[in-house]
């Protein structure tokens, strides 16, 4: 079903957002109350016979009598005609975000945003479990990032309807409740109570913190076997930094026998807040050779930013390309100078040295040489245009652009390096514009030298306040800015 198709009479379909083994996603509009919604219209394979329909009717209604924050509201169910039998579909609020799947894409969580998430997903299903409603279907695909404190857990009552096939696979080869997440009395048939959503709790903190699932195999039936009789790697042969406290929660999730994980969900979610807590509190070392402090999760400040600042971004990107470029223009002679050349292989080189300690200052070193080729070989020159107000206006409003965008760079904590790109392009047209041959690559030089030291003293005290943070935290028994920057924070 393509755009313009109207479920209903009511429900039109925009687009596709998704596609998995229970149907199809669409965002659509009610064309009754003018919003927008979230539309899954069900497989022919899922519904093929009226019990089936009425089973998913029925849950998608107790499902819809949910309210939480943390629930993506159900506003109706119906069925559509088709010629290889009735469509369920369910109308959704529609979340803005991205999926956990879609932020696993970059990699595993920092451990603090991980547990936090978790929480959450757990708030909701403390909610479900008391109303009696299990998911079933707890995978990093159903939970929407909504902001940046807000988690949105999709589908629920949805696995539910449909688990007739004790091997939980569908005609089409799809597993309802995802292999990779399914707990062992699910898989062998068994009755399942709200401990299956736990136990697919535990899987996926495990690929948050790891960045895959705990249990992998060349096929779905061998992912089921898994399940059934191997232990998964621990978690901190895969990530050393996990704190102990967080590895226990996950290894109790993933027991075996339903009795002996956690009793419900406000327990386990209790259990990962002491252990996030305990990673925060300072610990008793013994005396050894002076190093740099360590962090919680046992990797150095140093390293830790290091390996933060080699993660692909649109800003690291940034540098690299500005350091290429410079290079670039000193190769290819487009400024007519004896030194430039020097200064902007220079500038290159320094831009790439210190882009694993900050993106923000490989931009402003690696840019200048840049910015200044291209308004030397530009036609806004005052020998040229002379002093016609439209282009004084013109070069005035670029310099004061580039002071914006000086101002824009530093008050940014992580970020800033388009900022200074966009302050190197506007400020050196200006430049080029009102002063004469004679001060126009001084001034340059002088403003290269100025920035350059203002980003690495800027970058300096940055550094200097975290760690002074750091030790007030640990001090106070706190989880500390450094910590949720640092060993936390993950560039979007």
């Amino acid at each position: 079903m393509g755009r313009d198709t109207v479920l209903g009479g009511r429900y039109e379909l925009i687009e596709r957002l998704g596609q998995g083994g229970m149907g199809t996603v669409h965002r659509g509009v009610d064309q009754r109350l003018r919003r927008t919604v979230a539309v899954k219209l069900l497989s022919p394979a899922l519904a093929h016979d009226p019990q089936s329909r009425a089973r998913f009717r029925r849950e998608a209604h107790a499902a819809a009598a949910l309210n939480h924050p943390a629930v993506a509201t159900i506003h109706d169910v119906g069925e559509e005609p088709d010629p290889d039998g009735p469509r369920p579909y369910l109308v959704m609020e529609y979340v803005q975000g991205t999926t956990l799947a879609e932020a696993l894409r970059d990699g595993p969580l920092p451990v603090a945003e991980a547990i936090n998430a978790a929480c959450a997903v757990l708030d909701a299903l403390g909610h479900s479990h008391e109303r009696g409603i299990v998911h079933r279907d707890i995978k990093p695909s159903n939970i929407m990032l909504a902001g940046p404190d807000s988690v949105k857990v999709l589908d629920f009552g949805i696995a539910k309807a449909f688990t007739e096939a004790a091997t939980r696979i569908t005609g089409s080869g799809a597993a309802i409740g995802t292999p990779a997440y399914l707990s062992p009395e699910q898989i062998n048939g068994a009755e399942v109570d709200h401990r299956a959503d736990l136990y697919a709790m535990g899987c996926l903190l495990y690929e948050l913190l790891t960045g895959r699932p705990p249990f992998r195999g060349a096929s779905p039936f061998a992912v089921m076997h898994q399940h059934l009789s191997a232990e998964p790697e621990p978690v901190s042969q895969l990530r050393p930094q996990i704190p102990p406290a967080v590895e226990a929660v996950i290894q109790r999730a993933l027991r075996k026998d339903p009795e002996e994980r956690f009793a419900d969900a406000g327990q386990m979610r209790a259990a990962l807040a002491d252990a996030l807590a305990q990673a925060a509190m300072p610990t008793v070392q013994a005396a050894a050779p002076v190093s740099p402090a360590p962090l919680r999760d046992g990797r150095t400040p140093l390293r830790e930013r290091f390996r933060t600042s080699l993660r692909p971004s649109a800003q690291g990107a940034l540098a690299v390309l500005g350091c290429l470029l410079s290079w670039l223009c000193a190769r290819g002679e487009l400024v007519e100078t004896d030194h430039f050349g020097h200064v902007a292989v220079a500038a290159a080189v320094l831009g790439v040295v210190t882009l694993p300690w900050s993106a923000r200052l490989s931009c402003a070193v690696g840019w200048g040489p840049v910015a200044e080729a291209v308004a030397v070989n530009s036609e806004l020159r005052r020998a040229n245009d002379g002093w016609d107000h439209s282009y004084v206006g013109i070069a005035a409003l670029l310099g004061l652009t580039a002071v914006c965008c000086l101002v824009g760079a530093a008050r940014s904590r992580e970020r800033g390096g388009g900022s200074l790109v966009a302050f190197w392009f506007s400020a050196t047209a200006s430049v080029w514009y009102f002063l004469d041959d004679l001060h126009k690559l001084f001034v340059f030089y002088l403003l290269l030298s100025l920035v350059a030291g203002a980003a690495l003293v800027w970058e300096a005290v940055g550094l200097a306040r975290r760690r002074a943070d750091a030790g007030r935290a640990v001090a106070e028994g706190r989880p500390s800015t450094w910590h949720r920057l640092v060993a936390g924070a993950r560039p979007r």
